[in-house]
């Protein structure tokens, strides 16, 4: 009877999957566009370093790849990821800030260098991410509306905000959990109002009580392309170190 019940009320507190603690939920979905936004720019910022393990899958026409992750996070620029295989293989670790990416395979003991543009990240990861679609990916920090930016739309939708604004870069929409204030789904249209980009977040649990989605997935949907992180562990704002050192007789390769 009491797993029963403690099945009940987290399937009801907040969609949750398992018996994870969970936020006092308002309900609240009368609140206008800049208190959202306001919100959510405050759950994001509430998140300073972010430390979490679990299983990313890359897909794409070439190839799919799937492996575990122990990541470090440190905002706003500096990222560290080691990459395993099964039974526990090291595979390789990435390092990301502004000014540098290196991704060393510890396979093949050869590690590529280069600027963190899309040009080098896709190169590696096959995937046409800029640095901080990089970083989104891990932390669900999806973007709304900026200053320069105009709404289009804002109503309520299945039980989340919805924002459709226009940008310099075309037009975007972004759904928001009313309860967590996490961005749940974030969009950008072409042209004929398809998407080039999706990214999903779900499975948000309490953490340092922050919201954190447990499971991120990036898509590209007319190149075939998407990354999937799913969490198995996530701790945040303790201290981190993501700094490397490659090994000193690594082949290096400059991109």
């Amino acid at each position: 009877m009491k797993a029963l019940v403690c099945i009940i009320s987290c399937m009801l507190a907040a969609g949750y999957y398992g018996c994870a603690p969970s936020r006092n939920v308002t309900k609240e979905r009368n609140l206008p566009v800049e208190e959202v936004l306001r919100r959510v720019r405050e759950r994001n910022g509430g998140i300073r370093t972010l430390e979490g393990e679990g299983s990313i899958t890359i897909e794409s026409p070439e190839a799919s790849h799937r492996g575990s992750f122990n990541m470090r996070l440190k905002k706003p620029d500096s990222l560290r990821v080691e990459l395993s295989g099964p039974f526990g293989i090291h595979v390789g670790t990435l390092m990301l800030s502004r000014e540098r990416f290196i991704y060393y395979s510890w396979m093949e003991n050869t590690a590529v260098i280069g600027k963190p543009d899309s040009k080098t990240l896709n190169s590696v990861l096959r995937l046409k991410m800029q640095f901080d679609d990089i970083i989104r990916a891990f932390t669900g920090e999806f973007p709304t509306p900026g200053g320069g930016d105009s709404v289009e739309q804002f109503t309520v939708e299945d039980g989340l905000y919805l924002v459709r604004y226009q940008t310099g870069e075309g037009r975007k929409e972004a759904r928001i959990d009313g309860d967590a204030f996490i961005v749940t789904s974030y969009r950008v249209l072409d042209e004929f109002g398809k998407p080039s980009l999706t990214a999903i977040a779900s499975e948000a649990e309490d953490a340092e009580n922050i919201a954190v989605p447990r499971m991120l997935r990036v898509i590209f949907p007319k190149e075939r392309r998407s990354i999937t992180i799913a969490y198995d562990n996530v701790k945040l704002n303790e201290p981190v170190v993501c700094s490397f050192v490659l090994p000193k007789k690594a082949e290096v390769i400059n991109r």
